[in-house]
């Protein structure tokens, strides 16, 4: 997997410490909106380009807490499934707002802030993701 650009911008990061108290939470909460709903933590902390799932624990934790998901255990692997919010559409708005993106061009904040994006950052449209 490649990892998202999005997760290790310092802007990113700030805006998710200010709104969240935590400063992956955004990142990891884009990254679930974007999903098909269904993530594994391994597959998320690679994806987001983290080291370690443990970057990942208390931004699921609490959103677990919260009711934003769902546990769901897996033959051999864990699993969370993304509840319907409208945190998770707000979650990515936030995160347009961090990278600097307007509605008129929806990629140009993550194309300038590293250069690249992709991943779960790519394909993003407003008002067209997997969002439930």
């Amino acid at each position: 997997m490649s990892g998202v650009s999005y997760a290790q911008s310092a802007r990113v990061q700030e805006l998710s410490a200010i709104v969240f108290g935590q400063k992956h939470r955004l990142a990891v909460m884009v990254a679930i909106a974007q999903s098909d709903g269904l993530v594994n933590p391994s597959d998320l902390a690679a994806e987001l380009g983290f080291r370690a799932q443990s970057a990942l624990q208390g931004p699921l934790k609490d959103l677990l807490a919260a009711g934003l998901i769902t546990r769901v255990d897996g033959p051999g692997r864990v699993y969370y499934q993304r509840n319907p919010h409208s945190l998770w559409p707000a979650a990515i708005e936030l995160l347009q707002q961090a990278l600097g993106e307007n509605a008129d061009s929806p990629h140009a904040g993550a194309a300038a802030d590293t250069g690249h994006h992709s991943g779960l950052a790519s394909g993003f449209e407003r008002g067209s993701s997997n969002i439930n």
